[in-house]
């Protein structure tokens, strides 16, 4: 996969700390923005080439370091180590900062100059949680989770989300076995027309993660990503005053 040009960036967050990141511009600006949020492994070569891939569909993305506030630039392998540090830094983090910290790296993509001035939220694993999240407590335009692992601590939340959101999961995801997904997760967001699920027939956690062959599975990643794409290009689409004031 061919990288496009990554800039090293730092978002200074409600109480000062500064968040890492990194921006990947599209081909032509200004363009919607979106804000990736990794898996709980960090910003690692996959997310990188996700981060790439969606910047090449035509989108300004900044990955956001969310575990900055424990440990910079983490960038973890699938391996034992890998996943036990992963789950360890997970386990200590605090979804209710991310969210400030996200909240954050969103007004900051909004006002440069590579970004049309709206915002999107993706996210994968811990990223998709944040997805979540952002379409309840952000002032992103729109969001999309993938996988998102601890919605059901937030099931509170899903009757009154006002962003539009998709969330991709895998019938056979281990992390949301049929009691959280079809017993909380999906009552708890059913009835919302903000919100929409998709549930993927014999499909794992990280199914659309492109490194992980024991998981990835790429017809079902681009009928995820299409849909995707496809509502980020709706909901972050330049109005026409503002495509009349750019001109």
């Amino acid at each position: 996969m061919i990288d496009v040009v990554r800039e090293p960036l730092q978002v200074t967050s409600f109480d000062g700390h500064k968040v890492g990141a990194f921006l990947h511009r599209p081909p032509s600006s200004p363009a919607p923005g979106l804000v990736m949020i990794p898996e709980i492994f960090g910003i690692n070569l996959p997310l990188r080439e996700m981060a790439a891939r969606y910047a090449s569909e035509g989108f300004a993305v900044l990955a956001l370091d969310i575990f900055s506030r424990m440990e910079r630039d983490v960038d973890l392998d699938y391996d034992d180590p890998g996943h036990a540090k992963g789950r360890a830094l997970h386990k200590a983090f605090d979804y209710a900062v991310g969210v400030k910290d996200l909240q954050a790296g969103i007004t900051h993509l909004r006002g440069l100059p590579e970004c049309n001035g709206k915002v999107g939220v993706v996210g994968f694993c811990l990223g998709g949680t944040m997805a979540y999240l952002a379409a309840s407590r952000t002032d992103a335009e729109a969001a999309v989770g993938y996988y998102g692992t601890r919605i059901h601590l937030f099931t509170d939340e899903g009757k009154t989300i006002g962003k539009p959101l998709i969330l991709h999961f895998g019938e056979l995801d281990h992390t949301t076995p049929p009691e959280l997904l079809q017993g909380q997760v999906l009552p708890a967001i059913a009835g919302n027309p903000n919100v929409k699920a998709n549930v993927y027939p014999g499909m794992v956690h990280a199914f659309a993660n492109h490194r992980r062959p024991d998981t990835y599975n790429e017809a079902v990643t681009k009928q995820a990503d299409a849909q995707t794409f496809a509502h980020f290009r709706k909901w972050l689409a330049a109005s026409p005053r503002s495509a009349t004031s750019a001109a």
